[in-house]
């Protein structure tokens, strides 16, 4: 289904509604001549006093009022004003299409995990704030390399090539963790947050700079693709914090994330903007919050599997965008519902990440409870 198009800011991103009108400022916070001056007389007099004691006691009475009337507004507006998002941290059973068959710990040495690859030929990467983790699903040995920097999103060649994205940088690893190269001629401000193979060439989503980059074989960049161009219909890609995904699908076609925008778009190699699908909604089909889905991936019939942070949810979707199943839902990581309800940072700001592996099993990056999970299809779910 495509999405249709919406207002768009000078930098590309969507804006809503609210953010189209002019900001309303109350009488009491404009900053005129006149009360600049009255807060500066304040602030020596209170100085002259008791120092910096006297502007702190001035700064602390000014914010005390403002906190206290924002206070009294809030419960003026009552319980009924309150957002009860606790009916959507349960799935409905019948929606469930995968089951847990087996988990392993993120190793210490890993860091905090940050991204997952699910190797062509077999084998897992957990990237992490310390360097990388291969899982060997078949029980063989695995390891873990730390690296010089954490590492932000993993790619793995079907040669046994891993690649690392670094800020600033990518390395090239040999099958057993040793750095064998790095590319490092990237753009200032460069953050890689997801990457692809696709023949002998690689897909950099670089969240730091907002595009996706087209990079061959030795690290050369050939195009960049999903700058703001509205002569090509590219609206550019709204990206409020480093979760940025691209994939190649079956049909030639690259899925890149628009977190801000709640969808998925597609491009040519080219740069050409193709469609896009999904909506913002705290449904099951919808993708929520500020800025959702924070990764996908490709399974060989072209349909999907995306994940969530805030409400966390890895979902399944058609080759169209049309919503399927789940293959966990919010009750399958109570951590994140714990710190949600608590209102805690790290419920806001830590993804999911999930990826396809060769046999079309979903292995979930879970970074808060740090395991992989590996999820099979249950035998008796719909197609």
């Amino acid at each position: 289904m495509r999405v249709a198009e919406g207002a768009a800011g000078k930098d590309g991103r969507t804006m809503s509604e609210d953010e189209t009108r002019p900001e309303q400022v109350e009488p009491a916070a404009r900053k005129t001549p006149e009360n600049r001056r009255a807060f500066l007389r304040t602030a020596a007099w209170g100085g002259g006093i008791a120092g910096i004691g006297g502007l702190a006691g001035y700064a602390a009475h000014r914010f005390a009022k403002r906190q206290g009337g924002r206070a009294s507004r809030e419960a003026a507006l009552g319980e009924e004003f309150k957002y009860d998002v606790s009916r959507f941290q349960k799935s409905d059973p019948s929606l469930l299409r995968y089951e847990e068959a087996e988990r392993w710990p993120v190793a210490e040495a890993a860091g905090e995990p940050r991204n997952i690859a699910a190797g062509p030929a077999g084998g897992i990467c957990v990237a992490g704030d310390g360097g990388i983790q291969k899982i060997d699903p078949e029980g063989g040995a695995g390891w873990v390399k730390q690296l010089r920097s954490a590492v932000y999103a993993v790619a793995m060649r079907p040669s046994g090539e891993i690649l690392t994205g670094h800020r600033g940088e990518i390395s090239v690893l040999d099958g057993g963790g040793a750095v064998r190269d790095v590319w490092s001629d990237f753009p200032e401000g460069f953050l890689p947050t997801g990457m692809d193979v696709w023949g002998g060439e690689v897909f950099v989503a670089d969240a730091g700079n907002r595009v996706v980059l087209r990079i061959d074989g030795s690290g050369r960049t050939m195009g960049v693709i999903g700058q703001r161009d509205p002569g090509r219909n590219v609206r550019g890609f709204v990206v409020p914090s480093p979760y940025f995904t691209v994939r190649m699908a079956p049909d030639g076609l690259l899925r890149v994330t628009n977190p801000g925008a709640h969808r998925i778009e597609a491009f040519t190699v080219d740069g050409d903007f193709e469609l896009a699908w999904g909506k913002a909604s705290f449904a099951v089909e919808g993708f929520c919050g500020c800025c959702n889905p924070v990764s996908f991936d490709i399974f060989a019939d072209g349909s999907f599997v995306t994940c969530e942070k805030g409400l966390p949810r890895v979902k399944l979707y058609d080759s169209h965008g049309e919503f399927t199943g789940l293959v966990a839902g919010p009750e399958a990581f109570p951590d994140y519902v714990k710190a949600a309800n608590a209102g805690t940072p790290d419920s806001r700001g830590t993804g999911i990440y999930a990826a396809v592996d060769p046999t079309g099993d979903v292995v979930v990056l879970d970074p808060m409870g740090r395991n992989v999970r590996l999820m099979k299809r249950k035998e008796t779910a719909d197609a």
